[in-house]
């Protein structure tokens, strides 16, 4: 199945009430394993390189291999820059094969991170690309991610959603509505009545960022005011590192041995957070 304009896979899922996961990726094992778990769930899926985990790999090697696997995939496949550190840095990944790019400005004031996300929109846009802008800061908590993603929490204001997204143009919008980057320490409250109000005023589709750790019955309402995309990392991780954890427990030394099992928990979490999101179901021709 031929790539998708990330933009046109957001706009169908807004429009028809689900939403699609955006899975980061750290390596093949993890990209062979959502894609996967997409087919297997026969639903589309967004395959995400995060700038802050380019120390675990040379974007240029993988966006071959990511490109690849999304034009073998028997599902639609679109490949995203997730928190981009700069317009250059949205440059080098569309130049590469990205279709959907995501700038990170949102620790800047609202009028910095306007200007940088416009500049990226203007650049983007001229070449059929979606963009994601972040307004609110959603903090990381514990795990890597709290390194990553430091600070206080800063919710999403409905005045300030409207002004950014009137000024930049962004396709969609990652709002902070009280998920956090990593695991949550405790059950997440979300500010439900924020989200409504944000989607009432936008009307276009909503992002969120750390969705380990919420509930399914927490992602079917995220659906129901207007998020279409949800970003879904720390319990891959997880599982992978309980994998190789089991693995060495049995013995397993070498490499290759203590990663042989990493694949299958990776590829059932993406497949169990897809069924949840509530997609149609694609035709797999495999």
């Amino acid at each position: 199945m031929p790539l998708v304009n990330m933009k046109d896979m957001l706009d169908h899922a807004h429009a028809h009430g689900y939403a699609v996961g955006a899975f980061d990726l750290v390596g093949l094992d993890f990209l062979e394993a959502i894609v996967v778990g997409a087919e297997r769930a026969r639903a589309p899926v967004i395959l995400s390189l995060a700038e802050s985990h380019f120390s675990h790999f040379d974007l240029e090697l993988a966006m071959p291999a990511v490109e690849a696997a999304a034009r073998r995939a028997q599902v639609p496949v679109a490949i995203h820059l997730d928190h981009g550190a700069s317009l250059d840095s949205a440059i080098r990944a569309i130049r590469l094969g990205a279709n959907g790019v995501m700038v990170d400005a949102s620790h800047l004031d609202i009028g910095d991170n306007i200007d940088a996300t416009r500049a990226v929109t203007a650049m983007a846009h001229a070449c059929g690309v979606c963009v994601e802008g972040e307004l609110g800061y959603v903090p990381g908590v514990e795990g890597e991610d709290a390194e990553r993603h430091p600070g206080p929490v800063q919710y999403t204001t409905v005045a300030e959603a409207k002004a950014f997204v009137e000024r930049t143009g962004v396709d969609c919008l990652a709002v902070s509505v009280g998920t956090v980057h990593g695991r949550m320490k405790d059950k997440p409250g979300l500010d439900w009545g924020r989200l409504k109000d944000i989607h009432a005023a936008l009307g276009l589709p909503l992002v969120i960022h750390g969705g380990t750790g919420l509930s399914d019955d927490q992602f079917r309402k995220l659906i129901t005011f207007g998020v279409a995309k949800i970003n879904y990392y720390t319990a891959l991780a997880d599982a992978a590192g309980d994998a190789i954890r089991a693995a060495a427990r049995a013995g397993a030394r070498s490499y290759t041995a203590l990663l042989a099992g990493v694949r299958e928990p990776i590829a059932a979490e993406v497949e169990r957070c897809l069924r949840v999101l509530g997609s149609p179901r694609f035709q797999c021709n495999k």
